[in-house]
């Protein structure tokens, strides 16, 4: 029997969702002589400089890795969901393994795609990578439901 990692993902996406921003704080940074609102960050204020201070296409960039950061946000408590109804369930640790690699791997592959995206077509395969990752999940829900109907 394998070794069951899939509570580690946890912390792992937490910092898979958490470098974007970062991404984002250091496109601006660089843009701007190295400065940065750390004090309001989210503030329309801040944004409007920056959008003011910066080229344009650094400034979309900023905005991509934000929204690759608020996504993710977005995404992780269906994601911590599934790990737990995964356990729950008695999933095996090889299929936890595997569900929480690939949701991680596609989650890796959707923020580079969002930030890098830049024509309408592009967008596509970033959208794909995305709904890929949510079937992952839904899968698993329905994996872990069927585990809990058949006890």
């Amino acid at each position: 029997m394998s070794s069951n990692y899939s509570f580690y993902s946890i912390p792992i996406y937490w910092i898979v969702a958490l470098y974007p921003h970062a991404y984002a704080a250091g496109v601006i940074k660089k843009a701007n002589n190295n400065k940065w609102n750390n004090q309001s960050p989210r503030s329309t204020e801040a944004n409007e400089q920056y959008k003011k201070s910066v080229p344009a296409d650094v400034y979309a960039t900023y905005e991509r890795a934000e929204a690759a950061h608020k996504n993710a946000m977005e995404n992780a408590p269906f994601f911590i969901g599934a790990v737990l109804a995964g356990n729950y369930a008695g999933l095996s640790p090889s299929t936890l393994n595997f569900i929480t690699g690939a949701y991680l791997g596609l989650r890796i592959l959707y923020s580079v795609l969002y930030i890098n995206t830049t024509t309408q077509k592009s967008s596509y395969l970033r959208s794909l990578t995305w709904l890929s990752s949510i079937v992952l999940l839904i899968g698993t829900y329905i994996k872990a439901g069927n585990n809990l109907s058949a006890k």
